[in-house]
Parts: structure tokens; sequence; C-alpha cells
């Protein structure tokens, strides 16, 4: 077997070339042949071969005689076939395989596959197919799969597949097939012969059927209704056309065919265009393509001015028309253009550019992404208004009706007029509706109250079926008198929306009243309804009052109602009617606590003309009272009528009665009819309101009514009519409902905040003014400004601007303020109790040996971001959401009830929620604190010995002692302790809450609580101010040393006395301060003292050598060295007193204590066992701080076993040290010390010789130059090396 294969190969190898072309005459074309394999269990037979004629470019396929013998697959795609004529492949009966993919097939002629009877695979996909017939498949018996994806045909035309008997699968998806009734005999089809439909066959049109797979759709998707979803209808050119007068413009128009019945036709400003060579209109006769396209040409070779307009190609089919349109735009020689224009309306605010005369100008809308309702359907580039240019070059009137309102409450009332109504929803339309009437004194525009006519309209027709819609529709209709006037005004000139809802109202009791129901009583804000059934025959006359309730102001304020002002939304109009004609009086009505404003009296012979009503028959008496005349807008101007051409207008309520059911002529007997008005006006006249008059628009009538009586704020007349009723009044000089008297608070309101006011700001202006020696930490000092701040602010707007309600504006800035400074307020107190509450639990951390690292400061911006910026945010984001959220016609200017829970009310519970928890925690802590650590702090390591042993006289005859710090501390109050603090704050905050509690009583009572809470709010007022003034002024020696210190007499007669700090020795590592007060002595004591505190206490502590070496030399020799005595409670030390300031640096507030025009203080350096600094102290004064170390003395003493325990500085924690201090570096002072030890060893001895050399108790007034390079640092008595010489030689510092 090996031997036969090879002698093959050898034969293949030798025959060459020409062999192959000779088996191969396809080979001249491009094509390659191939042997194919023999299906498996065939016999031998005649050989199988594979021709590839792929991309070769071929125009046609090659010729049945060109391919060999037994030819079973053959490949043609990817060439530029164009036709497959008749008979293309006849011969080749052994094909089996057919591909002729991705070719330019758009013509199959019929028997174009005859002579394949073997064919069981063609491939005719990615051409441009359009036309298919059964006569296409002749000559293909035994066709298994066919392929016609990817063509440009919509649709198969029925019975295509016919010749085809053994076809299994077929796959024929295009981008444009249509799955329509014409396809239906597809899914018989395949049903009906079990043939397969391929998945990828999906729909393309139309939209609600793309990518739904042909052979899952059901018949009953497969409809033609409706205009046709054509997939290709282009007309070019497609915009806007500007050309001259005389010029040539062609169109074409490409639509899809569908059938013999789809045609082009043409149209010129919807009429037909007829083809005319003497205007030169040319239409070419239309084209069909493939089948599947259809054109049509238009000319127009000489453009007149007549061609102006609309062009349109109208495709017409068996299912309906299509058509598009593009503006044809002729310029003469001497155009016209529109000025650029700005347009600003409820739809927008649209810009229309300068446009030429006859141009149509478009206009995006303004996109609203969330709007709801039909109007917000549709793509974005269908919303545009648009505009026309007229041919004189004025502007038209615009179409907005495309673009969606601006106005949030607007578009909802939109979506509201277009959602259906029936008996199901109207209960629940007509109540939401009322919510977003609610807030109808924020209408602005002219449509709000159009559409809420409309739906109180549609609503009246369902009030029989339901009757609660009574209810809902008078309530909406009270809400709507709300609105400005003008805005009503517009509104009734527009649509007549005023009549409309006052129609409305009148036709309620024709539709609610019946036997069942005979009595309807409903009462709102501005309108009071009522409706009864009255029998005639037993009418004995009705009396009605409309009154509302006014809680009982206080005495002197009258009710709203006569001050003009709105009514709350408690004070309700109500009518109380009684039967017969009793005597009512509008100022002696005798309901308590009530305010009568209008009546009316119907006579018992009401039903007595003109015709006597049958017996038994029943009447329905209705009765409306309109808190004003607001709905009843006169839109002419006429002198025939009641308002004389406007001069007078509606100044009393408005007061209605009609029936039904039977008619009420010219009355024997007049209604009579009393109204209240506010105030005196002038030439009033008695009016009945008529709905025909002025072309249906409604006038004010004085036929058939006059007055009968005058009182003080009260008319009274008389009608022989039934219909509305007013008194009209010329209002010059009349007062105006905005411009009411202002309310005022009770006396003791104002007195009282005064107090408040001044003992508040006296005490900001002394901190201001004294902070360098009022001894309070930097936090200390910003809070209390702060919050003092904001109390003073909330107090002061709230007595001068809360009962601003006649002005809008102002009104809604004193809300907004005392929105911020309430919130601020209590934040600062929030933030107070939180540092209070970490000095109190604060402990010094452990820090290892030689660690002199401080913990970063932290600013204060903090404290303000907190504190400030969190209430600004607040009150930002409710007035951004709705400005008028701080005024609404309330009776006082403050947040409206349901925005001020989330803004106002859930904060400041979670503020006072957290302040609380502060104080509790706080409050333990101290609780739990040993007895002797409640008082003043104490030091936390055990007080050092004087430095030194030596007398403490200086050669200049000035001393001071300073004695060695421990480790700092947080900074704390230097006058009240911890546990006075934290009740301090805790008072303050209680009466800041009871303050502002008893204040919003005070505005929002009437009568008796009204004054109660008054003088609360005062007393409360009074005792705030007074705590915060004597708690951080007067019981603080600092501050009345401060006030003392401006007083020179005061001054100068200080006694001269040493002071220590309080509850410590001379040797509790403090300075001695002779002859100063104690306030200015501990000013001098710490390290960060103010210049001012550093000048008065220098000045005026002067003491002699011999009284401060006699009292050292005492303390020294009664009282051995001090021990470290540990607190017995936790082990810890404890803190020093005059550490309290010890940490502040020259970046702190105050500055540091300098020399002034007296003898500066000097301090003694400390024992020579402690050399942690040059100067000898952990802690040195500012009198011994030398600048970049140019000439710092060298320390002469030596470290004793604890000095690197002693040198250890505490760091405080961050919440405990102020913002931007630091520590000493005493590592490197302690370095610096010991290299220039090194390097000088025997300056000790010369320094003391020196020393020595100089005389006693020289004075020396201008003293020693600080940082000079003559200054000698001295030590103790064993060493002379802490000794400081300045420039003077008088002077010398130990």
């Amino acid at each position: 077997m090996r031997r036969a294969a090879a002698l093959v190969l050898l034969a293949a190898a030798l025959s060459g070339p020409g062999a192959g072309a000779r088996s191969c005459p396809a080979l001249s074309l491009g094509c390659k042949c191939a042997a194919e394999r023999a299906k498996a269990g065939g016999g031998p037979g005649a050989p199988r071969r594979r021709v590839v004629c792929s991309g070769g470019g071929l125009p046609a396929p090659p010729e049945p005689r060109l391919l060999p013998e037994g030819t079973v697959t053959l490949l043609l795609s990817n060439n530029k076939i164009t036709v497959l004529e008749n008979g293309s492949f006849f011969g080749l009966r052994a094909l089996e395989k057919l591909d002729l993919k991705n070719n330019l097939i758009s013509t199959v002629q019929p028997g174009a596959f005859l002579g394949l009877p073997e064919l069981k695979r063609l491939d005719l996909s990615n051409n441009r197919i359009g036309c298919l017939s059964a006569s296409v498949f002749q000559g293909l018996p035994n066709l298994l799969r066919l392929n016609m994806s990817g063509n440009i045909f919509s649709s198969l035309p029925p019975g295509v597949f016919d010749e085809l008997p053994s076809l299994k699968v077929v796959d024929f998806a295009t981008e444009f097939l249509t799955c329509d009734c014409n396809l239906r005999w597809v899914l018989r089809w395949a049903r009906e012969r079990a043939a397969q439909i391929s998945e990828r066959t999906a729909c393309a049109f139309p939209r609600q059927l793309r990518g739904v797979g042909l052979r899952a759709a059901r018949d009953g998707q497969l409809r033609c209704a409706g205009a046709p979803e054509l997939h290709t209808h282009h007309l070019i050119p497609s915009l806007r056309q500007v050309v001259f007068q005389g010029d040539r413009l062609p169109f074409q128009c490409t639509a899809t065919y569908l059938d013999n019945s789809t045609q082009i036709r043409w149209f010129h400003n919807r009429e037909p265009v007829q083809e005319d060579e003497q205007t030169g209109v040319t239409v070419e006769e239309s084209l069909i393509h493939d089948c599947t396209f259809i054109t049509s040409e238009l000319i127009l070779s000489n453009i007149h001015v007549s061609a102006n307009g609309e062009w349109e190609c109208a495709v017409s089919t068996s299912q309906g028309n299509v058509s598009k349109k593009v503006e044809i735009v002729v310029l003469e020689t001497s155009a016209s253009y529109c000025p650029a224009e700005r347009v600003t309306n409820n739809r927008g605010d649209f810009r229309w550019p300068r446009t030429l005369a006859g141009i149509t100008a478009y206009q995006p809308c303004l996109q609203h992404p969330f709007a709801a309702g039909p109007a917000g359907a549709g793509s974005a580039g269908e919303k545009q208004a648009w505009r026309r240019c007229d041919r004189t070059g004025r502007w038209e009137d615009g179409d907005y009706s495309h673009c969606l309102y601006t106005n949030d409450i607007t578009r909802v009332l939109y979506t509201f007029v277009l959602m259906p109504i029936n008996a199901s929803n109207a209960l629940t339309l007509a109540h939401q509706l009322r919510v977003y009437t609610a807030e109808a004194a924020n209408f602005s525009d002219m449509v709000d109250v159009l559409y809420v006519a409309q739906m109180i309209e549609k609503f009246i027709g369902y009030v029989d079926q339901i009757k609660q819609l009574t209810d809902v529709i008078v309530e909406m209709a009270s809400n709507i008198m709300l609105v400005d006037d003008h805005i009503l005004w517009m509104s009734q000139k527009e649509e007549k929306a005023c009549t409309s809802i006052v129609r409305s109202l009148e036709r309620i009791a024709a539709h609610t009243l019946s036997s069942n129901s005979q009595h309807m009583a409903v009462n709102s804000r501005n309108i009071a309804f009522e409706a009864y059934v009255v029998k005639p025959e037993s009418y004995v006359g009705l009396s009605c009052v409309a009154f509302q309730r006014w809680d009982g102001a206080p005495q002197g304020r009258p009710p709203p109602a006569e001050r003009g002002a709105e009514a709350t939304p408690d004070q309700q109009l109500r009518l109380r009617c009684t039967t017969g004609r009793p005597n009512i009086s509008l100022t002696s009505f005798h309901i308590k606590n009530s305010l009568a404003l209008a009546s009316i009296q119907l006579p018992p012979s009401l039903f007595a003309s003109p015709s006597p009503a049958l017996p038994g028959a029943e009447c329905k008496l209705q009765l409306l009272v309109f808190r004003n005349g607001k709905l009843f807008c006169s839109t002419g101007n006429s002198s025939r009528l009641a308002d004389d051409g406007k001069r007078r207008s509606v100044a009393t309520p408005v007061i209605y009665a009609g029936t039904y059911g039977c008619g009420v002529g010219n009355l024997s007997e007049p209604v009579a009819v009393s109204l209240r008005h506010p105030g005196e006006g002038t030439d009033p006249v008695a009016a009945y309101w008529n709905f025909e008059v002025l072309g249906g628009m409604g006038g004010w009538s004085a036929e058939g009514c006059q007055l009968a009586a005058r009182e003080p704020n009260v008319t009274s007349l008389h009608c022989r009519h039934l219909s509305n009723v007013a008194v009209l009044m010329e209002l010059s000089g009349f007062p105006s409902e905005a411009q009411g008297a202002v309310e005022v608070l009770h006396p003791a309101m104002y007195t009282c905040t005064a107090v408040l006011l001044l003992c508040l700001f006296t005490t900001i202006i002394t901190y201001i003014v004294h902070h360098g020696t009022i001894l309070i930490p930097r936090k200390g000092w910003h809070m209390l400004l702060n919050l003092c701040f904001h109390i003073a602010m909330t107090a002061a707007v709230f007595a001068g601007g809360i009962t601003l309600t006649g002005y809008r504006a102002v009104c809604q800035a004193v809300g907004i303020i005392l929105h911020y400074s309430s919130l601020s307020t209590l934040l600062w107190m929030a933030v107070k109790a939180r540092v209070l509450y970490k000095e109190v639990t604060w402990k010094a951390p452990q820090q290892p040996d030689r660690d002199m690292s401080q913990a970063a400061p932290r600013p204060m911006l903090r404290f303000y971001l907190i504190a400030g910026g969190i209430p600004l945010i607040i009150c930002g984001i409710t007035a951004a959401v709705n400005i008028q959220n701080y005024h609404d016609n309330n009776p006082y200017c403050w947040l409206v009830w349901r925005p001020s829970l989330g803004a106002f009310y859930v904060p400041v519970a979670f503020i006072l929620l957290v302040t609380w928890i502060y104080f509790l925690c706080a409050g333990l802590s101290l609780q739990c604190r040993p007895s002797h650590q409640k008082d003043l702090p104490e030091p936390l390591e055990p007080p050092p010995r004087l430095g030194g042993t030596s007398d403490l006289l200086t050669d200049s005859g000035s001393i001071s002692v300073t004695l060695n710090s421990g480790p700092p501390c947080p900074e704390g109050d230097g006058v009240h302790s911890l546990r006075v603090q934290f009740w301090a704050l805790v008072a303050t905050h209680a009466l800041y809450v009871a303050l502002w509690t008893f204040g919003a009583m005070a505005v929002s009572q009437r009568w008796y609580l009204n004054v109660v809470f008054s003088c609360l709010y005062g007393i409360t007022a009074v005792a705030l101010g007074l705590f915060i003034f004597a708690h951080h002024c007067l019981r603080r020696r600092d501050v009345l040393s401060s006030w003392f210190s401006c007083c020179p007499s005061y001054r100068n007669a200080l006694p001269m006395q040493a002071y220590v700090h309080p509850g410590l020795g001379p040797e509790d590592g403090s300075q001695v301060f002779i002859g100063c007060d104690p306030e200015a002595a501990r000013c001098g004591a710490s390290s960060s003292s103010s210049p001012s505190s550093a000048g008065s206490a220098g000045g005026r502590c002067k003491l002699t050598n011999l009284q401060v070496a006699q009292s050292q030399v005492d303390a020294r020799d009664a009282r051995p060295a001090p021990r470290p005595e540990p607190d017995a409670a936790d082990g810890k030390p404890v803190r020093h007193t005059s550490n309290l300031h010890g940490r502040r640096s020259h970046r702190g507030r105050t500055k540091p204590c300098r020399d002034g025009k007296h003898h500066r203080l000097k301090m003694l350096r400390g024992p020579s066992e402690h050399p942690s600094s040059e100067s000898g102290s952990l802690h040195n004064s500012h009198s011994e701080s030398y600048p970049s170390g140019r000439t710092s003395p060298a320390s002469g003493g030596r470290a004793g076993p604890r000095g690197a325990q002693d040198g250890d500085a505490v760091p405080s924690p961050s919440e405990g040290s102020d913002g931007g201090r630091r520590g000493p570096d005493f590592a490197e002072a302690r370095r610096r010390s010991g290299s220039r030890d090194n390097l000088r060893p025997g300056g000790g001895a010369e320094r003391e010789a020196k020393r020595r050399s100089y005389p006693l108790n020289v004075g020396s007034h201008n003293g020693g130059l600080k940082g000079s390079k003559y200054d000698i640092n001295l030590a103790s008595a064993d060493s002379v090396a802490g000794m400081k010489t300045g420039l003077w030689k008088s002077e010398t510092t130990v």
C-alpha cells in the first residue's frame, strides 16, 4: 500500500501545471480547483471537484463549460456579480453547494438556477436583491437550505417558495424587513411544510416588533393598520432653502416601494403641483428601483416669489399616506429683516435672532428631565417653539405650545387638565388638586387660575354622585381668592376664569340637594356656603349672618378682619341662619369672640311672586358669602356701571342668595343686607354683579339696589332681586390691606430686650478691648463672643421685626435671620459644651523619655464651620427651595409650619440632644473627680525648689522670682473652675431655650396668654443678660482689674505688696510679684501675657533687695526641699495653677510681656539639678528669650539624676490646645547648653569675679538690652554660670 501511494504522488508531480490546466479550465479566471472528498458510503464514480472563485472581482458567473466535470461545490463569494441571467449555471448537474454571498446582485432572472437538480445549499446573502418571484427558484427540487439575508427587500411575495418542495431552513433577515399582514403567508407555509425559519430572521419594522423573531410572532401581531411605516422616505433637500428670485432648485423624493399602488405626488402649500413649463415647474416620471424604492424628481428652474412656502412630497399607498415637507424662502432684491428680540413667558426664555423676512425661526424648548405628563413625552428634537418673520420684517405671534411650562405648579396643573375624570377618580383628583391650590398665593401665571377653573367645572358634574366633592370645590375656590388681583384680572379677561368659578359655586345646590339631603353647609377660609330645601308654603323668612372667630385678641388690638389683614387658617368664614326675621346687628353680634362680617334677611314674601309655587313643590335656596370681591373682576371701563369707570372698588364682603326650582322676580319686600368694611370709604354705592354686561365679562350694576343706612364700618342696603351684592366705595385714602398698621409687642418685651442687649454688648466690648489682660483661653474667648453676639442678634431681630408682616421682603429677611441666629446660638452652646467636656476628661498622655514633641494644633476654623456654616446651609436651602416659606401670610415673620419641621425643629431637637449628652457626661465626670480636683487645676508635678541658694539681690536693685514650671497642660479659665464653668453654661443654655420658647408663645397666643408669656419672656431676658454680665465680668478679678486700670487714680493708689498665685507659696514654681495687683501679677506669671499686662505689672511691681533677700532666706531655711507627692487617687501628678497659661507662645492671641518705661521684672533661674534650658528652667519667661541663638548664654548647671525626667514635656490633647502654638524645643536648648559649656570651661570663674566687681544697689531704670551680646547667665550659689549681665554694668539678674 505504501508503494502504491508513492507512485500516485510521483505521477502528480510529473504531470506539472499543464495537467492541472487541462483538468481545471477555469484556472484562467483565477479560480482554483481541488478534489472534493467523497461522501461516506458512496461507491466509486466520477471524481468530485471543488471550485473556488472567491475574491477575484468576477463581473458574472463563469460559464459552466469552463468548470470541470463533477463540480459539486462552487464558491463565487466576494465578487462583483450584478445579474444572474437565465441558465447561468445550466449544465452543472452535480453541483450541490452554490455560494454567491457578498456580491452586487440586484437582479435574478427567472430560471437563473435551472439545470441544478442536485443543489442542496444556496447562499445569496449580502447582495442587493429587491425583487423576488416563484420563477426565480425554478429547477431546484432538492434545495434544503436557502440564505437570502442581508438584501434590500422588505417583504416576500406569496408563493415565492412554491418551487422549493424540499426546503427545510430559510433565512431572509434584512434591515428593511417589515412584519405586517403581507408576511402572514410565510408562517402558514412554514407550519404546513414543516420548514424552519432561521432565528436570525427578525423584524425591523414596525417599531413595536423590532428585534422580534418572525417565527416567534403571532398572526395577530402581523397587521396592516394606520399609516404605513416606511423604512425609507427621503426628501432632498430636507432643510429650509433660501434662494433668490430666478434661481434653479431641484427636489428628489425617495420612498419605500410597497406594491403597485405606491405613488409619489407633489404639493405646494397643500395644493397639488402641476407641471408647467412657463413657470419652470417640471415633474419627472417616478422610477422604481429593485422593487424596493420609488423615486420622483421636481425641478424649479425659474423660481418666482410665488414659490414661497412649503413644498411637500406625499407618498400614497394602499395602506395610507406619508409626506415630507421643506420650506422655501424666495428673496427679492431688497430683503427685510426682523430685529433680534427676547421673549419671556410661562414657557421659558426665548432669544429670537435677527431673521430674514419670510423666514420662520425655531428655538429649542427648555428641557425638564423629570417632567411628568404627556407634555414631557417625545424626543427632545420635537420640542421647539417657532415664530415667523413676515414679508414686511415684523415678528408674528410665536407658537410655544410644544414647550413645557417653566413653573412646576403650572406643569402639574396642566397635567391635571389632561387627565380623564370619571366618578371613580374624581374625588381623589380633587383632593390632590386642593393640595396645590393651597399654595395659590404663589401663583404667578394666569393659566394657573384657568386650569383650576376648568377642573372645578369638571368636578361640578360629579357632585350629585359624590357629595364630598362640595367641600373640596369650595375650599379650592377659597384658595383661588389668595391669588394676586392682577393675575385674577388677566385670567378673567383671557377666558372668564373668575366668572366660571363663581357660576360653578352657584350651581352646587342644584346638583347636591335632594329629598335625602335637605341641608348642606361648608366653611372655608374665604367662602362660606349654605343651602336648604325649602317648601314655599311653609316659608316664613330667613336671616343669615356670616362671621368668623378671632380667638379673643387683647384689648386695643382689633381683629384681623378690621385691620384688613388676611385671616389665619383657623379664622374660617361661617354662616349662621335662623328662620323668621330676627333683629340682626353686625356691631352687637351675640356670639362670643366672633366678628360679624355680613348679614342678609330674606323676606317671607320671597316666593309670593311672580306666580305662587305649586303646593308641595320644593325649592332649593343657596347662600354664599365671599370675604372680598377678588373673584368679581371688572375688566371693562364704563361710567354707566356702578363702579363708575373703576373709580370705585369692592370694599365689603360679597353675599349671594339664589333659588332653584322656583322662580323669584321683583320682590314686593326688598332683601336687607348689612356689610362690614374695614374703614370709612367715600362715595359708597350699593351694587349687584351682572354677568351679562360688557360682552359677558360681567360688571357691577346699581339697578334695584340702594343704600339704607350707614354706621361706622357697617353699611346696610336693600335690593329687589337676588344676586351677588356688595358695597362699592372710592378707595383713595382708604386703608389698604397690604399697608395695615404694624402690630406691636407687649411693652415689657421691648424694655427687657434692651436690658439683655446692654448686658451682652457690654460683655462683648469688654472682652474685645481688654482681651490681653483677661485670663481666658483662646477658644473660650472666641466661643463667648460668638455666643453673646448670636444671642443679641436673635433677641434684637425678634423684638424689632417679628411683627412686620405688612412688608413682604422685610418679613422674609427677618425670618431668615431668626432662623439662622437661633440655630447658630444653639450650635455655639453645643461646641462650648464639647470643649468643656474635653477639658474635664483630659488626662496627660504618657510620653517616652526625651520626646518633646507637642500635638499638632487645631485651628478655630472648625468651630466656625460647625456653628456658623451648618445654619447657613440649612437657611440657604430652605430659602432656595421656596422663599415664600418665610412669610406665606403668617401672623408673624417666621417659617410656615410644614417647612419648619425639617428646616428648624428637627435640627434643633438633634442639637439639644447632643448638647444634653455632653452636659450629662461632663457633670458625671465632675462628680466622680476627687474633691481636690474640683477646684482650680493643680500642677502636674510637685513644685520644684527655688532655683539656687544664693542671695536674691541684684545689682540693679530689682528682683523677680521665677519658679520652675511643670509640663504643659491644657489651657483653661484662669479664674473660674471647671465646675463653675459647667454650671454657668448649663444655666445659660436653659435660660436661652426658655427665652426662645416664651418669645414664640408670646407672638402666637392671644389675650391673657399673650400677656403671661410676654412677662415671662421679659423676666427670662433680664435674667439671661444679668447672669452673663455677672458671671463673665463682675465675678472676674481680671475683668475688674482691667476696668480699674483705665483709671489713673486707681493705678497710683495701688499698695506695694508681694503676690503669688492663689494657693501657692513662693517656692511653688511661680514668679513672685511685688507691689502689683493679683490679676496683673497673674499676667506676669504667664509666659504669653500681653504687652499691656506686662507694662502694668512691670511698672507697679517693685521691691527692695533686702526685702526679697530676707523673704527668700526665711522661706529656704524654714522648709526643707519638697519631694514629689503623687495624687492619692490615681497616682498621677496633678495640675498647677501657674501653668494654665504657661504654654502660650509668641504665636498666641496675646503678645509677650515686654519692658515698659518702669523697671522690668527679672526671673530667677531654677535649681542647678534641672539644666533643661539655657536659662535653667523648663519654661522661660519672655524676658529670657533669645533670638535664633545669636548670643544665648550657656548654662553652667550640672544635670542631676532626675534631669531627664523633669525635662520631659507632656503634650496636651488637641482639644485643649490653641491653634498655632508650639512648645519650646527643650532638647535643642539642652544640646546647645552642653556644647557651650565644653567650649568655655572657665567662663564661670571670670563671670563671678566680674560680678563681684559691680556695685550693689545701683538703680538702672533703662534695664538691659534684651538679647544683647553682653548678656551673661548666672547659675546658682554653687556655680556662677547662671549670672546674666546686661549692657549696663549696674544691672545684674540672677
